[in-house]
């Protein structure tokens, strides 16, 4: 039996849903479609079977409106797929039902349509959900009391009506037991999300107990010793530039420690959004801003990146990812060797824009490495940096529902790999 992600991934494309619940309502609604379908050939082949042949000409317009509600699911109008499917099931229902004489199957069909519609719409949509419920109890009333039928009256003989009531009894049958595994699977993704949800606001809160006390911390350190720096220079002004400098440095620290937040809030706040974009020209764009700084001095920049590659993802955290990364290599670089380099590398295979950076500095001890995406860890006595860096790379990965991996050795550099899903490419 196919699972949900392979069922969407073959009949429903690959459109965006709000949630598990969502998902399990469209490939519901998609489920139903088929079987109707079928059960609809079914039935028009042995109408024909039987000799009434004008079922063809009400068979094959509503075999039509299931498909174009099929078709409305996969563009993602998932909404209107619903309510067509639901509409033109009620008629089917009714229009096949009146036809046949006291048939004492009939309402258990009714009763079936009434489930899938409450299943499929629930509370979240009450007005549609009482119109199309007063819809199929009115289509029953009047195939209960009036005597009318666009298909000929049919005329069974004693076994055909014994093995339509096996059939009307499989159907009945498929339908709940297909409800019933949807209800099933409502709970268990309501518990699901719900578990998620508890998890996630525990980590959320252990994050912010955690940030709370490091940013007062990490406020405090430089602005406690440049109070005791201001005053120096009243008593004693031979070292002035030096305190001048220290004074500035502590500064770069409040900066960096202000702009490593905000970007992390802006990250965990901000939605995706995806644009298409040139990648060697951003990085180069990336370089530009960044060469001229002292620390950058005797580097340089290797780009492995096709120059006409345009992938569809969120430019905006892709940039900071490799901000990020750039500026890491730049602080971490090895001033012992003649040649030190960064090298940026860019691809896009099945789906995937692959992207790395790589350098010949530092490294990073393997005791750092499982832990250098957490928030404030710092891996290097080198000055510098918040300790939000590569919590915030981390994250705005996640974000783009991508992974990241850490490559290095000590004394021999470090390369950081990232693969992030696309949409679109060229190039």
């Amino acid at each position: 039996m196919l699972s949900k992600n392979r069922f969407q991934k073959v009949f429903l494309a690959n459109g965006i849903v709000s949630s598990e619940i969502e998902r399990s309502r469209i490939l519901f609604s998609a489920r139903t479609i088929i079987v109707i379908t079928l059960a609809s050939l079914f039935f028009l082949v042995y109408d024909i079977y039987l000799g009434y042949s004008e079922s063809l000409f009400v068979y094959t317009p509503f075999v039509l409106i299931f498909g174009y509600a099929f078709y409305l699911l996969r563009i993602g109008k998932h909404d209107s797929g619903r309510m067509v499917l639901l509409f033109a099931l009620n008629f089917f229902v009714y229009i096949v039902m009146s036809s046949i004489p006291e048939d004492s199957m009939s309402a258990i069909f009714y009763m079936s349509i009434i489930v899938v519609e409450y299943v499929l719409l629930g509370h979240g949509k009450r007005l549609r959900l009482f119109t199309l419920l007063g819809l199929t109890f009115a289509l029953y009333t009047i195939d209960t009391f009036v005597d009318f039928s666009l298909l000929p009256i049919r005329a069974y003989d004693e076994a055909t009506l014994k093995v339509n009531k096996i059939i009307d009894f499989v159907i009945c049958v498929v339908g709940v037991l297909m409800t019933l595994r949807l209800l099933i699977g409502y709970l268990e993704d309501t518990i699901a999300e719900r578990t998620k949800n508890n998890e996630e606001l525990q980590r959320l809160n252990n994050e912010l107990d955690k940030y709370a006390y490091t940013i007062t911390h990490d406020l405090k350190g430089p602005i406690h010793s440049m109070l005791r720096l201001i005053h120096l220079p009243i008593t004693d002004r031979s070292d002035f530039d030096e305190y001048l400098q220290t004074i500035r440095g502590n500064f770069k620290k409040l900066w960096d420690l202000i702009e490593g937040a905000t970007e992390q809030a802006r990250n965990r706040n901000f939605e995706v959004k995806k644009e298409e974009f040139l990648v060697s020209e951003t990085v180069q764009t990336i370089w530009e801003l960044m060469r001229h700084a002292s620390e950058a001095q005797g580097i340089d920049l290797e780009l492995d990146v096709p120059k006409g590659l345009i992938v569809e993802t969120d430019k905006r955290r892709i940039i900071g990812i490799l901000n990020n990364l750039i500026t890491n290599s730049i602080r971490y670089h090895d001033k012992s060797k003649s040649k030190r380099y960064i090298k940026v590398s860019g691809h896009v295979a099945g789906g995937w824009f692959h992207l790395s950076v790589k350098d010949n500095g530092e490294g990073i001890d393997p005791e750092h490495q499982g832990k250098i995406f957490d928030m404030f860890y710092q891996a290097s006595n080198t000055p510098g940096g918040s300790g939000l860096g590569l919590f915030t790379v981390k994250e705005s990965v996640e974000k783009l529902e991508g992974e990241i991996t850490l490559e290095s050795t000590l004394g021999k550099g470090a390369t950081f790999k990232i693969k992030v899903p696309v949409d679109h490419q060229v190039g």
